[in-house]
């Protein structure tokens, strides 16, 4: 038989020490070779990280802790790591997050089949996160919606459970560090190895459980700080993912009447009722039509904040 795949789980972290230890136990438990498999946890400049429980908590498997002195974001602790990563394959993990024991099998039997590929896992919250029409509505997005025998969109592309050959990355390029706020670092990375013609599909047998769950309010703050910050920079260089983020209707003639649909759909008398109606109801039913309404619009309200600044 064959050696099997090396692999290199990316894991980035910020002040979240009990839901970061729970995930490398889960990963001390896989039933894929230990020699096979390295470990890299990315400190983004944690106020309090004890190391001696991490590398307790990964036993017997060996911890490769990167810590930043100050906090950089998510792509350049990534980056960090994939310049350590010494796997075939690399797999993205978040730290709030714990996977049963056949995990990196799933993502290492998945790319034993295919000569260049992305993969991206399945991705359900825990059991101890109370269902609602929020979580339901998270759970129901992006590879969930397809075929796991088709390539998807490379905006499905996300970095919470994924995986991807690390030729790959060196062949692209990482993940794009001008990006320092929330947001557009996987679109973007996603794009990238779209281009370069890697395919991507959804492991639904990859299965990781989030441990961890915003609420509405904290989700709209972070869709528009996405608008605001990480969105000008990514329609800088990549100016026709502007369809993807359902700008384009900005190019639009001004009287456009879908464009002038979406800008009265924009509008604080409209954006905030919708909010508000949503926030009192999510735990009761909330037409998933609410949601995607409102992180769209708190991205593009930020997003058009910036342009007219």
């Amino acid at each position: 038989m064959s050696a099997p795949l090396t692999l290199s789980v990316v894991i980035p972290t910020y002040d979240e020490p009990e839901r970061l230890e729970a995930a490398l136990k889960s990963l001390s438990q896989q039933n894929y070779p230990h020699e096979a498999t390295q470990i890299i946890v990315v400190d983004d400049a944690s106020p309090h990280l004890d190391a001696e429980r991490l590398h307790a908590a990964i036993a017997p498997l060996e911890l490769q802790l990167l810590r930043n002195e100050q906090n950089q974001g998510r792509a350049r602790a990534r980056n960090a790591a994939l310049r350590v990563a010494s796997g075939d394959i690399v797999v993205f993990l978040d730290s709030d997050m714990t996977v049963g024991t056949n995990f990196l099998r799933a993502h290492a039997q998945r790319h034993q089949n295919h000569a260049e590929a992305v993969f991206v896992g399945n991705i359900r919250f825990a059991s101890e996160i109370p269902a609602t029409s929020l979580t339901r509505y998270l759970e129901g997005r992006g590879v969930h919606r397809v075929d796991a025998d088709k390539t998807i969109p490379f905006k499905c592309f996300v970095t919470g459970n994924s995986s991807v050959r690390r030729s790959s990355l060196l062949r692209v390029g990482f993940f794009d560090e001008d990006l320092t706020a929330y947001g557009g670092e996987d679109l973007e990375l996603g794009y990238r190895l779209h281009l370069a013609g890697i395919p991507l599909y959804y492991a639904p047998e990859a299965l990781s459980h989030h441990n961890h769950l915003r609420s509405l309010e904290p989700l709209c703050r972070l869709m528009q700080t996405y608008g605001s910050m990480s969105i000008p920079i990514l329609l800088k260089k990549h100016p026709e993912l502007d369809a993807v983020l359902r700008l384009d209707f900005i190019r639009a003639s001004a009287l456009s009447p879908r464009r002038l649909a979406l800008q009265l759909a924009l509008l604080s008398p409209i954006h905030y009722p919708i909010r508000w109606v949503t926030h009192w109801l999510v735990k009761t039913y909330v037409p998933d039509l609410f949601f995607s309404y409102l992180f769209w619009s708190s991205r593009t309200r930020g997003y058009m904040r910036t342009l007219n600044e």
